[in-house]
Parts: structure tokens; C-alpha cells; sequence
């Protein structure tokens, strides 16, 4: 049996309807998979109000005892908290880390086998004392890695971010011949052993106007981004630079496996542009599986049961599907 833990996310964003509403529509009635949710109790009990579960479930506060029951879903409640729905709060912040945290206690020290984690507020996280950037991040450096690469997945269309949440005026900065190759061989290793693509091939963008214009624009691409892609053990595997507005004018991304870009914006306004909130964030790199929806918390439509579970169920689905093909490739 395989098991894995939802986390609620913002308390006072759509993360708790989202997490149910996907619950409902992926519990089966075998017992090939568990599903954990944590969550406040208060939480679950408000939301559940607006979204019936259609699911059997049982209701636990300690996760040792959680651990021994057979149901399908178990829903691991932390202590209560409040809730001003629409607005990041201190007591948002600490409910979603605190739900982040026993999530990655559960995977590393109880063997559970993946995270699907709904969306937090970087503002909240903050409030409340939080000083990372992002989850990505956050289970990066628990799980002690430092080279890791945020992802995006889709059937359509597949990006990565060489830098991830730094302000623009940073990235070129942050751009080393040595760092970007680290982060190639971990999304060819990604592409092969998670998602079992044999021969992948991967576009990278380049970070100027035109890629640089032959150096007109800038210097980065001839400087850095071509020695470093230019290498032996990339060839047949890693194309570029190329210009990204006529990259992805012309669709030439269907002709990859993956494209990887600089900063934040350049692959994820056309990523969540083709995918319209049913994309999937993935944290390559890392030796747990942890996957999310591609959209945030969503304050302005909190509580009114709108919300669309979908990229919260191809999460679970993307999380589902890399377990398989990690056990695939420890078997061989």
C-alpha cells in the first residue's frame, strides 16, 4: 500500500477545499493507497460545511496513532486555528508550516512514500516567522540538498527554473557556468528516472532579448550559457539558447521534453497560460517526492466552495506516477 500526505495549506486560502475536493474525487474503494491529510481540526470542520467530503474517513490528533489505522483517509488534525478567510495571517502562517513540517517528519522518519502540499502564503509564512522563500526551498533544505530545481509539469508542456524566487535584478548574478550544469544533469536524471523518458531533450532559453543578439543584448548567453550546455556529456540532450518570445511563438517547445528557463516569469506566464491552473509544481533533486498545484492560494474566492481542484488532483497523480517509476528503477 502505498501512502501519501496532503497538506492544507493556507487556512485562509483555497488550500483546504482543494485538498478535499481533490480527496473526494481520488479515494477508491481498494486499499492500494492511504491519504493522510493534515489539517486543523477547526479547518476541516468548517470547510467540510461548504464541501461535503465523499469520502470515509477517521479523524486522529496524533500521528503515531494516525499511523495504525487502516481507513483509507485519515485526517491528522493539528490544534486549531483561527481562521479570517481572504487574508494572510499570522495563525495562516504558522497553520501551514506547521502542516509542512509534520508532512516531511512523516516522509523521512515514518517511510510515508510522497507530499502533495496545497498552497501557502509567502506573505503569511513570513508573518508568522517563516523565512523561507518557498516550500521548494523549505524541503530542499530539510531534506539537506543544495542543488535541487523547481519544476513544472504538464501534458502539454513541461518547464524549469534556473533561479526561483529572487528578484530579477538578481539573476544575472546568480548565473554560474557550474551551476547550471548541476541543474541540467539533475533534470535529465528527473526526466529519465521520475517521469521514464529514455532520451529526453531539453530546450534552454537564453536570458537576453533575441538570447543576445550575438552580444548586442548582452553577454550571458556566448559568455556562460553556451560553454556550459556545450558540453560532451550534454550532447544529443541540451539545445539553446534560444530566443524565448519566438521559442514559444512558433510552439517549438512540443519538440522537447523539457525547457528551461532563467527567471520566475519567463516559462511560467506561457506554462500556466497553455495549462490554465491544471499544471503541477515538482521539486526535482530532492530524495522525497513532493509535488503541488501550479496556482496560489486564491484569497479573493476563500470559503464561497468555488474553487477548481483540478491541479490539486494532477499533483497527486504526478506524485503517484514518479513513486512508480522510482521503484521501477531501484528494482532494476
Amino acid at each position: 500500500m502505498n501512502r501519501f500526505v496532503f497538506t492544507c495549506g493556507d487556512i485562509n486560502g483555497i488550500g483546504p477545499e482543494v485538498a478535499i475536493k481533490a480527496l473526494s474525487k481520488i479515494h477508491t474503494s481498494n486499499n492500494q493507497n492511504q491519504f493522510i491529510l493534515i489539517i486543523p481540526k477547526n479547518t476541516f470542520d468548517s470547510t467540510s460545511k461548504i464541501v461535503s467530503p465523499k469520502f470515509d474517513y477517521k479523524v486522529y490528533s496524533r500521528y503515531h496513532t494516525a499511523l495504525k489505522s487502516s481507513e483509507q483517509v485519515v485526517v491528522l488534525t493539528l490544534k486549531s486555528a483561527r481562521q479570517n478567510k481572504g487574508k494572510p495571517t499570522i495563525e495562516s502562517g504558522k497553520a501551514a508550516f506547521k502542516a509542512l513540517q509534520i508532512s516531511f517528519q512523516l516522509i523521512d522518519k515514518q517511510g510515508l512514500d510522497a507530499v502533495v502540499t496545497a498552497p501557502v502564503s509567502k506573505t503569511a509564512l513570513n508573518l508568522s516567522g517563516v523565512k523561507y522563500p518557498g516550500q521548494t526551498e523549505m524541503f530542499a533544505d530539510w531534506c539537506g540538498v543544495k542543488n535541487f530545481v523547481m519544476t513544472f509539469l504538464s501534458k502539454q508542456l513541461r518547464v524549469a527554473l534556473y533561479s526561483i524566487h529572487i528578484p530579477l535584478k538578481e539573476v544575472t548574478n546568480y548565473l554560474q557556468q557550474s551551476r547550471l550544469q548541476s541543474k541540467l544533469r539533475i533534470l535529465i536524471s528527473m526526466l529519465k528516472n521520475d517521469l521514464g523518458i529514455i532520451k529526453p531533450k531539453i530546450a534552454v532559453l537564453g536570458i537576453n532579448p533575441h538570447a543576445g543578439e550575438n552580444g548586442i543584448i548582452g553577454q550571458e548567453e556566448r559568455a556562460l550559457i553556451e560553454p556550459a550546455i556545450n558540453q560532451k556529456e550534454f550532447k544529443g540532450m541540451v539545445e539553446g539558447p534560444f530566443s524565448p518570445d519566438v521559442f514559444f511563438a512558433n510552439r517549438r517547445f512540443k519538440n522537447y521534453d523539457l525547457v528551461f528557463g532563467f527567471y520566475h516569469d519567463q516559462v511560467l506566464i506561457p506554462f500556466k497560460y497553455i495549462n490554465s491552473g491544471k499544471g503541477v509544481n515538482f521539486s526535482a533533486g530532492l530524495p522525497i517526492i513532493r509535488t503541488s498545484p501550479d496556482h496560489g492560494v486564491a484569497y479573493d474566492i476563500a470559503g464561497q466552495g468555488i474553487a477548481d481542484e483540478s491541479s490539486m488532483v494532477e499533483a497527486f497523480k504526478y506524485a503517484k506516477l514518479i513513486l512508480k517509476n522510482r521503484s521501477a528503477s531501484n528494482l532494476v
